[in-house]
């Protein structure tokens, strides 16, 4: 590693007896010299005829062996001081150069001696402002609701950072971090348990993201771990989607949500992908569409019940009565309340450290989510075999489908039964002997 050494200019002493300190650093073999705003007194030998050192110490680089009653002592203690801090000063440099791959160059050390701000990476980015960049990424790459999420996440981390005074940047990112953000959003702010890992997966995408483009060196967001915990999963029953799909409302606004929710019961579409569909993505027998998030190809036949619900807009273009999730969520669960949906259901939530177990009317937990869960979860119990569950919602991940499965009641007592209705056939004799 480069050094940086002090010496005094002899040549330059003035009338007084005074030699000004000067610093040097060499750079691939020559020095660069800066005249430092300090002078020492020296002693002039008559006899050699020349200036020498006095109080100065060549080999130590410092002003040595004075005493506190020496007429320049306070003086030298602030030279002294200097030089450390100036070395000091010198060395971060040269530890930088070494950490960012910059070789220390005339021109660097210049401007170190200037008194210049150096800035080894000009082209390197805050935290925020490669943040934003991956925004702008994810609204070109994902879909605007996704890219809409990640936007969400990093308003979050902002607030984090603003309340609870963490400063946020890439060196920041390890498990103290983790730790502060997660008892900032459960214990603080005291959200769900699940909403944790929702943010962490985002921030450690956005962490891989700028990693794979050298904004940063480090990979201590591998060790954020922040498994989501498996919640009930609420969906409809075989009989209570026949009994909604068929009840007769009388308010038009829950005949329309019903047949909005109901289509996303019989198809697995996510509702994002339900509400642009029109007459267009209909040929050859099929409603064919491309996903918005993951941009895959889903071909689905037409069937009875997904021509019932379509047959019932026919002066339309659009396939169905568009909604906003809000208002889907709102709806719906009036509507199920009307139709009788009301079996008490278990539903796990997690705060904090503590799983909450409820038993509400099954109608208070249905929402726009529940429809995709319906189809995959009927369709699983009525036999239908994961791949073509996977092609139908387009799906890619199995370990998502195996979140969403939960097998009924009534399959299971069929699947006992066909295991061990046949294990006894008799009833047991006595053994009681007759007297």
């Amino acid at each position: 590693m480069a050094k940086i050494g002090f010496h005094l200019n002899y040549s330059k002493t003035d009338k007084n007896g005074f030699a000004p300190v000067r610093a040097k650093i060499a750079v691939q073999s020559r020095p660069v010299i800066k005249t430092l705003p300090f002078k020492v007194k020296v002693t002039w030998n008559d006899t050699k005829k020349k200036y020498e050192r006095g109080k100065w110490n060549d080999s130590k680089q410092r002003l040595y062996n004075f005493r506190e009653s020496d007429k320049y002592s306070a003086e030298y203690k602030k030279i002294n001081a200097f030089l450390d801090s100036y070395k000091a000063k010198a060395n971060d440099l040269f530890n930088d150069c070494i950490l960012n791959d910059v070789p220390l160059a005339e021109d660097l050390v210049r401007k170190f001696f200037n008194g210049d701000k150096i800035n080894l990476n000009p082209s390197k980015k805050s935290f925020w402002e490669v943040y934003d960049e991956y925004l702008k990424d994810c609204d070109q790459s994902l879909s605007p609701n996704t890219a809409r999420m990640h936007k969400a996440n990093k308003k979050k981390l902002e607030k984090f950072e603003k309340e609870m005074g963490y400063e946020m940047n890439f060196d920041s990112m390890n498990l103290i971090f983790f730790d502060e953000f997660k008892n900032y959003i459960l214990f603080v702010k005291e959200h769900e348990y699940n909403y944790f890992p929702v943010l962490i997966r985002r921030l450690k995408s956005f962490l891989n993201w700028s990693y794979k483009r050298n904004y940063h060196k480090s990979r201590e967001f591998d060790k954020f771990s922040a498994p989501e915990k498996q919640g009930s999963v609420i969906h409809l029953t075989f009989e209570e989607l026949q009994q909604l799909i068929n009840y007769p409302f009388e308010d038009k606004t829950f005949q329309r949500v019903r047949d909005f929710y109901c289509f996303g019961c019989l198809t697995g579409a996510r509702f994002g992908d339900i509400k642009h569909l029109t007459k267009d993505n209909i040929s050859d027998g099929s409603l064919k569409f491309t996903t918005e998030k993951t941009k895959v190809s889903i071909v689905i036949p037409l069937y009875e019940g997904l021509t019932t619900i379509i047959n019932r807009y026919p002066d339309q273009h659009k396939l169905l009565p568009g909604y906003a999730n809000q208002n889907i969520n709102k709806y719906i669960k009036k509507a199920c309340k009307e139709a009788g949906i009301k079996t008490q259901t278990e539903n796990l939530t997690f705060k904090k450290n503590e799983t909450i177990r409820a038993h509400k009317p099954k109608y208070k937990l249905i929402g726009s989510h529940t429809a995709r869960k319906t189809f995959v979860c009927l369709a699983h119990g009525k036999g239908m075999d994961i791949p073509t569950i996977m092609s139908c919602t387009g799906i890619r991940n199995i370990d998502t489908i195996k979140r969403y499965l939960e097998v009924s009641i009534q399959t299971k007592e069929e699947k006992l039964n066909d295991m061990f209705g046949g294990l006894i056939v008799d009833p047991p004799v006595s053994d009681t002997k007759n007297n």
